[in-house]
């Protein structure tokens, strides 16, 4: 490994065919110099001509490399092998300078090759993103570039087809191979009303669906933009390493030239050169990096770089929000009461028409039984979505106000039968939602969500992992946060908490030196998601304004994997140690070694390659990073 290959980023331009063509026919004619002057007491103009010219084809851009940070005043590993190379012609030694210009090279191409394992999981990605969309123009069907879908446009998917973009389905059926986006080996039957995703394969059901994402907003979009940016949030890792590596050239030189001036043997400064580079100090840390950005993303989970991944590692406390987190964000609406004089229907009506343009699940919930009771939806004006506490617009002149009851100030406005009602939905731990109508109270909408059934497993996991302070954070009532934190196995719950309120619980935990992975999907969790020490957002149903403040989404709301994601973190920081400590002693060895002439150059560059092959063989066992003990993941 050298320093022009020493950034991951670089590695695909490196590595074509061309490039080990043009090494091992330089590599041949160093073999020819030596078979030419093999038994010869001295070397001849052919072979030494053979020699030149293979370091002019392997060490010149080594050497052009080496000037090339020069100018740029940052210096580099590739100073080390320059020099080396140079003290060997100066020497007259062609063909040792030949050798040590293909080791180091190939050495180069070699760890391309091994840490290419790390991106074979986006890459893999990129070739399976549809480049056409069938689009449904009336009854016509017109087959028209990617790049020109739009949001809203029916799309067709015919069976064993990848679907272009991210989709509702509108009618059809089908089993959908996610395995690639999720890492789920078995196909999930989808229907009309499920959301289909960009890069998925339809297996044996002709699908119609409406675009409701395209390009970079996709999912399939997203895992592609946010892994391939990763490199450019370096963890603290990285940063300590590079740090520290540009102390390395001029320490190595001294070593060389102490090595010279006690033997005389020019040899043993030019091994000590070559052995020096710190090169598996350099990948220890970017190497592990990507492939374990690489591995989450196949199991469904986006990092948005390695400094955010590292910090997963240092959690020791979780935190979840509870609607469309701990449930499953598809709350119903069980109960309808009204004040005297006003109909069930007018009530659904006012909410669903002031909640029409609203994400939160609660909205959904609102509209769902509004289309099924087939109410009529009217036209909400000055619509406007206070943060936490509710939603109010104006419907045919009449201001509407839907809010929860804890929302509510005081409850004095409110008749005692509605009261009562409010009561006994907060005991059973329902959450009662209160419409207005020109700030008089018309009616009561009780909602409740199903917890989601890995809720239980997922905790459990966390405290296997030694987490064991966790809790909900909601702006419900106490009773409604309760009765999901006793069914999921958590003690500690915040309830009636606006999104400030959310920041300062976490902060509270954080400086008591707790750290918090907060779980949320919500824009009134997008405060605490980025205050949190890491924030995951739920990327299936979550907003974006969510996803956008986290620093991690779950492409299929799985929570369960989030104690998979804390053992993947601490794995990588493991490897990264492991790597450094074993870098810095066999650097330290492999010097020693060439100072006291146990090592020729051509030695040394073989030597200095296993160094960092190793290394990088190390990072790469990430990316096979099994799902739970003794489960490999399925191949993306």
């Amino acid at each position: 490994m050298i320093g022009r290959f020493s950034k991951l980023g670089v590695y695909q331009e490196l590595f074509r065919l061309w490039d080990f063509y043009i090494s091992f026919g330089a590599a041949l004619l160093a073999l020819a110099s030596y078979l030419i002057d093999y038994g010869n007491p001295s070397p001849s103009l052919t072979g030494n001509t053979f020699a030149l010219i293979a370091v002019a084809i392997n060490g010149f851009p080594i050497i052009w490399g080496a000037v090339r940070g020069l100018m740029e005043r940052k210096v580099n590993v590739d100073e080390l092998v320059s020099l080396a190379i140079i003290a060997s012609l100066i020497q007259g030694e062609f063909l040792a300078a030949a050798v040590v210009s293909f080791v180091m090279t190939l050495g180069g191409l070699i760890e391309q090759v091994t840490s290419e394992s790390a991106r074979k999981a986006i890459k893999s990605l990129i070739r399976i993103a549809p480049q056409t969309a069938t689009v449904l123009i009336g009854e016509e069907e017109k087959t028209i570039p990617i790049e020109d879908v739009s949001i809203g446009d029916r799309i067709l998917v015919k069976p064993g087809e990848r679907i272009p973009v991210d989709a509702r389905i509108l009618s059809g059926a089908s089993a959908v191979d996610e395995s690639a986006m999720t890492g789920e080996p078995l196909p999930v039957e989808k229907q009309a009303g499920d959301i289909i995703l960009a890069g998925t394969l339809s297996h044996n059901g002709v699908l119609t669906a409406e675009t409701i994402k395209v390009g970079q907003d996709t999912t399939l979009g997203k895992v592609i933009k946010l892994v391939s940016e990763a490199e450019q949030h370096r963890p603290e890792a990285v940063r300590l390493i590079d740090r520290y590596a540009t102390w390395f050239t001029p320490l190595i030189l001294s070593c060389a030239a102490t090595a010279w001036l006690l033997t005389g043997d020019v040899s043993r400064a030019v091994a000590v050169l070559i052995v020096g580079c710190p090169c598996a100090l350099i990948l220890a840390a970017p190497t592990a990096t990507v492939a374990a950005l690489g591995r989450a993303a196949r199991s469904g989970i986006l990092v948005k770089g390695g400094q955010y991944l590292e910090r997963v590692a240092s959690v020791k406390a979780v935190l979840f929000d509870k609607t469309g987190t701990l449930t499953l964000g598809e709350p119903r609406v069980e109960e309808i009461a009204c004040t005297e004089g006003v109909d069930k229907e007018v009530v659904l009506s006012c909410a669903a028409s002031a909640e029409q343009h609203c994400t939160h699940p609660l909205a959904r919930a609102i509209l769902k039984a509004a289309h099924y009771a087939k109410v009529v939806v009217r036209g909400a004006e000055n619509a406007f979505h206070e943060i936490g506490l509710g939603v109010r617009a104006m419907v045919d002149g009449s201001l509407v106000e839907v809010g929860s009851a804890s929302a509510v100030e005081g409850t004095a406005a409110i008749p005692r039968s509605l009261q009562k009602c409010i009561e006994n939905s907060i005991s059973r731990g329902v959450t009662p939602l209160v419409v207005y109508r020109d700030q008089a109270p018309v009616g009561l909408l009780n909602v409740t969500d199903k917890v989601r059934p890995v809720a239980v497993s997922t905790i459990q996991q966390f405290n296997e992992l030694g987490i064991y302070d966790m809790g909900i954070l909601s702006g419900d009532h106490e009773k409604a946060v309760r009765r999901v934190a006793d069914a999921v196995g958590i003690d500690t719950v915040y309830a009636r908490l606006k999104p400030q309120n959310k920041v300062d619980v976490i902060n509270d935990y954080q400086s008591r030196d707790l750290p918090v992975m907060f779980v949320g999907d919500g824009i009134n969790d997008a405060p605490a998601l980025a205050s949190s020490q890491a924030g995951v957002a739920m990327g299936d149903a979550g907003t974006d304004v969510a996803l956008e403040t986290a620093d991690i989404a779950l492409t299929h709301d799985d929570i369960s994997k989030l104690p998979w994601l804390i053992r993947l973190s601490r794995r990588m920081l493991t490897i990264i140690k492991v790597n450094i400590v074993f870098g810095l002693a066999f650097n330290a060895l492999a010097v020693l070694a060439g100072g006291m002439g146990w090592l020729s150059p051509i030695m040394a560059a073989i030597v200095h390659n296993v160094g960092s092959v190793l290394v990088v063989l190390a990072s790469a066992s990430l990316a096979i990073f099994p799902d739970r003990a003794g489960i490999r993941p399925s191949s993306a």
